[in-house]
């Protein structure tokens, strides 16, 4: 429930994000069709979408990424796992959470699914920002009324590893656009990259230049902005270590030997001294880490996805 959570809650704010600059980009069709594209790549799939379409349009890009049952992450569909998840285990979290979480489900989605398409950007952008508003007030209520007991713990490690992946998945793409076009990562604007991630605002209290090297660095390695890779893996870390109470439990010791790998290893980059090709790679092996620690946690608690009720 955690993770579907987040993986709304961002993907909500990245749509936001690009159905802004679509407007300001009025005229310029080539920029924000690339743009539309980087959005494609981490919201979902690029090949999984042109399986189903011919062209990248802009309406039926839109559409996929919102509502469409060919797509396990289109925005409907990770409101309907959150719903279902919350359902199965209603009775380890407040009552008021479930009822904020099918309240919603039932009445906007529901409501915005029925309209004609396309639908308009103004609507577009009400639907977005309510989803986002009904998250954060979930956010608040979890870390407001929630003991600080099992159910917490797990909604925590949900949370910020889904958060760190998500980061670097837009690195990922934003650099592999890079390599595509032949731009040296010194030359290119991170601003882009910055608001994807919601962090330009954070980003500009400590630093007056947006090359995408310098953003990239400050979404991996800062060690105070919530939304980097690093005070993700440190959250994830704190969390395992209130779950397993025993530190010579088995459990304890392969999910802490792992997460501390990836803690090193983002740890001692040195971006500075890197290739765009070398960054690419570092940043996939980066991801594979994450995705491999979310495999072996969901192993070893033996959890699984709920069949999904009508």
């Amino acid at each position: 429930m955690a993770r579907y959570s987040e993986r709304t809650q961002t993907n909500a704010h990245i749509l936001q994000v690009q159905l802004l600059n679509m407007l300001e980009q009025s005229g310029q069709e080539h920029d924000y069709i690339d743009h539309w594209e980087a959005v494609l790549n981490i919201c979902a799939s690029k090949e999984e979408y042109l399986a189903n379409y011919t062209t990248i349009r802009v309406n039926p890009l839109i559409d996929y990424l919102l509502f469409s049952e060919k797509n396990g992450n289109a925005l409907h569909a990770t409101l309907r796992a959150i719903r279902e998840n919350a359902r199965v285990t209603r009775d380890s979290m407040p009552t008021e959470l479930w009822e904020i979480q099918n309240s919603f489900y039932l009445t906007k989605q529901q409501s915005i699914l029925k309209r004609e398409r396309p639908i308009p950007l103004i609507a577009l952008q009400d639907f977005l920002q309510d989803v986002r508003k009904t998250l954060w007030m979930e956010t608040g209520l979890i870390e407001g009324t929630m003991d600080r007991d099992l159910p917490f713990y797990f909604m925590q490690v949900g949370k910020w590893l889904e958060r760190a992946e998500k980061t670097i998945r837009m690195i990922v793409v934003i650099v592999e656009q890079q390599k595509l076009t032949g731009t040296s990562l010194l030359e290119d604007d991170g601003t882009f990259l910055l608001d994807l991630s919601a962090a330009r605002e954070s980003y500009m209290r400590k630093h007056r230049q947006t090359n995408l090297l310098t953003v990239i660095r400050y979404l991996v390695q800062d060690v105070h902005f919530p939304c980097s890779v690093m005070f993700c893996v440190k959250k994830i870390e704190e969390a395992i270590t209130a779950i397993e109470h025993d530190s010579l439990s088995s459990r304890f010791l392969t999910l802490q030997s792992d997460i501390s790998s990836l803690v090193l290893a983002i740890d001692h980059i040195d971006f500075w001294q890197m290739t765009i090709e070398e960054t690419l790679k570092l940043m996939e092996e980066r991801l594979s880490q994450c995705m491999a620690f979310s495999d072996a946690f969901s192993t070893i608690y033996h959890l699984y996805e709920p069949s999904v009720q009508p």
